[in-house]
């Protein structure tokens, strides 16, 4: 990958922003904390997700990698600074949607959007991890809801995320006990993509960051934006917007380069 537009930064001291070729990485910086979700990390989040649309507008940016450090991918909100707030209520609901901000943003950027879970994701993490086009979980790695044990209702995206990738049945059951969800648990559930080994997490996510950025970059745009807009449109509306999607790709650059490669028998350079 080349080093020209290669930038490095820590965005409100809590979220770390790398563009190293045209692959985004949007690392939680708080080890510390469990990389709980306080206002800074929020607003940190939100800042690099806009960063990742505007640089896939611009196309800097053809795939995001979200990661963490530390011993937890996220432990949820930071209780700690919601119970000292003179304020709770508003407290959490400025947590809260600042950082439904940054997973909207991210779900709806059109380039591919890849989360690594190392380990323990709980309340917001969950959700935060769930925001990827394609999860990878380490097979050590535990997802937990945890909500209701603190008096709480989920955030983050959980109560929309959870019945559509698991069904209702079992998004109940995460969610009204709080049960805790094994790596081989979350790839059979489908809540994760693919689940591999913890010491191969990084390099496995990496690759997979670093082959989509070589890929098509409008017919992987299009290739999300329809699968994320096919669970409100109904069958026949999907069928005539995948007509008129794969019809404008195949008279498009990438398309008909696409095409000649495969039928080639080469590799295609998109782009």
């Amino acid at each position: 990958m080349g080093e020209s537009n290669r930038s490095v930064e820590v965005l409100h001291d809590s979220v770390g922003w790398h563009l190293d070729g045209s692959v985004a990485r949007v690392v939680l910086a708080r080890p510390e904390a469990g990389n709980a979700l306080n206002l800074a990390m929020a607003r940190g989040l939100a800042e690099a997700a806009r960063r990742v649309r505007d640089g896939a507008e611009e196309g800097t940016v053809r795939a995001a990698l979200v990661a963490a450090e530390g011993r937890a991918f996220c432990v949820g909100g930071d209780l700690s600074e919601f119970a000292r707030s003179e304020d709770r209520g508003a407290c959490v609901a400025e947590v809260a949607t600042t950082a439904h901000e940054a997973i909207a943003v991210l779900q709806a950027a059109p380039v591919p959007v890849v989360t690594a879970v190392h380990a323990t994701a709980a309340g917001g993490g969950v959700g935060l991890a769930l925001c990827g086009d394609v999860v990878l979980m380490a097979s050590t790695a535990k997802l937990r809801l945890a909500y209701t044990a603190a008096g709480l209702s989920p955030d983050c995206g959980a109560s929309w995320l959870l019945p559509r990738r698991i069904g209702m049945a079992r998004a109940l059951d995460l969610a009204l006990t709080n049960r805790v969800v094994t790596g081989a648990e979350a790839e059979q559930w489908g809540l994760a993509s693919r689940v591999v080994a913890p010491e191969s997490l990084g390099a496995e996510a990496e690759a997979v960051a670093v082959a989509l950025a070589h890929g098509s970059r409008r017919a992987l745009a299009e290739t999300k934006r329809l699968l994320r807009e096919s669970s409100s449109t109904s069958f026949e509306e999907q069928l005539a917007a995948e007509a008129a999607t794969i019809a404008a790709l195949a008279a498009a650059p990438d398309g008909r380069e696409g095409v000649d490669a495969f039928l080639a028998k080469r590799t295609p350079e998109f782009d």
